[in-house]
């Protein structure tokens, strides 16, 4: 009997689903199940941002210098702005650019205080500091005095309205691993540049009429070197036709990074022109040639980020490591003591008052990065650069107002308006500071004495005018105010001395020359013709509206 051959078992088949030991499904389907609850959370396309805003990237070098000039040149004009607050208010009327504004627009000391404010909170936002909040603060009191009254005629402020608000929205605060190369992502700097093409386009849009074209409108702005120039080359029918083609050019190619190469050279030789145009539009040419900085190429702003003298200055800086408490509280204590001192000479009325309660902004975020704020924290690191940028805003307050006129047009506009008015008392006290900031000017006591003439006060008013003759010798105002007064009381030989005195001090003073004639029964002698070298005659009082 033959034997039989051996045979591997066969393994048992799988147990069906229903059929395993657990009850459960098997893995295949567990799989499907899984696989399709998935398919049921995820979207059924990837969403992708749109690459022309939010793939829009700058490098670190370049935001943070642009942060810096556009910034500082804000502050610079708010600061300069403050002459024109007396016009604000005055009488009691307002007109409002928006519905619902007229009520609620700024005053004189409401414009001059909103004014000091932007300046010391663009100041902060030059530097760095906490930008994220003074930023939208300078936005809204700047939107305030623009939008509230209709005498901010300069249409360029609408445009610095709308760029704080998209600067809200800019990464301004430089990160503790941010180097001069780094590629920082902003949409709002893109939409910025959008904007520019916007405010190019319709430039151009309102030079499309004849006035324009035919050179007629550009004939009565331009002055200076410029305006021979023209005259001696292509004429102003060709530069304003120029003029018109250049600005649809920068509106098609300022916010396309390859056309860069274009919009750059174009751009700031356009607004180097305004310049020298001798327009009168502030410090608006100087803001958008401030702009153009975004334009510039990252290599080049990279490249000289990184040159060896900033890179001893940055070095220098973080050696100097001011996060202890106590360190970042004795820089606060010194800039703030400082800051009061310096605010003492600021001749801007409601300076010192104000610096002095701003001092709460260092001291609050001071508290707050030690009680609140977590250790490591941005807050923490730059609390001591909000002490030093408090410093500098009062610092850049007390420059401006020494070294332009600002603070004493102020007090000027002042008493004109009140004078015009019929609110001698406000004028007074108006002239009164005038004088205490700027006792050399003959304008405050001119005035003053007339003033006080009108109210009786004959010795302090003639004292007034005395020292306006003393200070501007070669005006005649001064002694024919005296020579006017002087006929009122019925002082005739003595009001003829005054007229006489008031001719020779200036010959083409032609109402001098007729007090003259009048009282003496003469006819004097033509009038001599104007010296170019004279300063001419000016009201000193007198605010000019701005130009649009």
């Amino acid at each position: 009997m033959a034997k039989k051959g051996h045979r591997p078992k066969k393994k048992a088949a799988p147990a069906p689903a229903s059929e395993r030991a657990d009850g459960s499904p098997p893995r295949s389907e567990l799989a499907k199940a899984h696989a399709n609850k998935s398919r049921a959370h995820a979207p059924t396309e990837l969403v992708r941002e749109p690459a022309f805003w939010f793939g829009f990237e700058v490098s670190w070098a370049k935001l943070s210098f642009a942060r810096l000039v556009i910034f500082a040149l804000l502050a610079l004009d708010a600061l300069l702005q403050i002459s024109h607050a007396p016009r604000y208010g005055a009488g009691g009327f307002n007109v409002g650019q928006l519905p619902g504004l007229d009520t609620i627009g700024p005053g004189r000391v409401g414009f001059e205080i909103g004014q000091l404010l932007c300046a010391y909170l663009f100041v902060y936002a030059a530097l760095g500091v906490a930008t994220r909040f003074v930023i939208p603060a300078a936005a809204a009191i700047y939107a305030w005095l623009y939008f509230g009254s209709q005498l901010d005629s300069y249409q360029h402020h609408y445009l610095v309205a709308l760029v704080l608000v998209i600067a809200c929205f800019v990464p301004w605060e430089r990160k503790p691993e941010t180097v001069p190369g780094t590629p920082i992502r902003a949409w709002a700097v893109r939409l910025l540049l959008v904007q520019l093409g916007i405010l190019y386009l319709w430039a151009a849009i309102s030079k499309m009429s004849p006035a324009w074209l035919d050179g007629r409108t550009i004939t009565g702005q331009i002055t200076g070197s410029l305006r021979s120039a023209i005259e001696g080359s292509v004429g102003f029918k060709a530069a304003a036709r120029f003029a018109l083609l250049t600005e649809l050019i920068l509106a098609v190619t300022v916010w396309v990074r390859p056309a860069w190469i274009v919009a750059l050279p174009v751009g700031i030789a356009f607004h180097i022109g305004i310049l020298a145009s001798g327009l009168d539009i502030g410090l608006f040419a100087y803001l958008m040639l401030a702009f153009y900085v975004f334009l510039v190429p990252d290599r080049l702003v990279v490249w000289i980020a990184e040159s060896l003298p900033l890179r001893v200055i940055r070095g220098a800086l973080r050696r100097i490591r001011l996060e202890r408490p106590v360190a970042q509280t004795i820089v606060t204590g010194f800039a703030l003591a400082i800051s009061v001192a310096l605010a003492r000479f600021c001749r801007f009325d409601h300076a010192f008052v104000l610096a002095a309660v701003l001092c709460a902004i260092p001291i609050v975020l001071l508290a707050a990065a030690h009680l609140v704020a977590a250790p490591g924290s941005t807050l923490r690191r730059s609390v001591a650069a909000a002490g030093l940028a408090h410093l500098l805003a009062i610092g850049v307050w007390l420059v401006v107002d020494r070294s332009t006129t600002t603070a004493v047009d102020y007090f000027r506009f002042w008493g004109g308006n009140a004078r015009r008015l019929g609110d001698p008392v406000s004028a007074e006290v108006a002239y009164r500071r005038l004088i205490q900031i700027a006792p050399d000017e003959p304008a405050g006591y001119f005035q003053l004495g007339r003033l006080l003439l009108a109210r009786g006060e004959e010795v302090a008013g003639l004292e007034a005018l005395h020292e306006a003759q003393r200070l501007e010798p070669l005006a005649a105002r001064a002694w024919l105010a005296e020579a006017q007064w002087l006929v009122g009381k019925g002082r005739k030989a003595e009001a003829i001395q005054k007229a006489q005195e008031a001719v020779y001090s200036e010959p083409t003073n032609q109402a001098a020359r007729d007090l003259l004639d009048t009282l003496s029964g003469t006819r004097s002698a033509p009038a001599a013709p104007v010296d170019p070298a004279r300063p001419p005659a000016r009201d000193d009082d007198a605010d000019k509206p701005d130009k649009p």
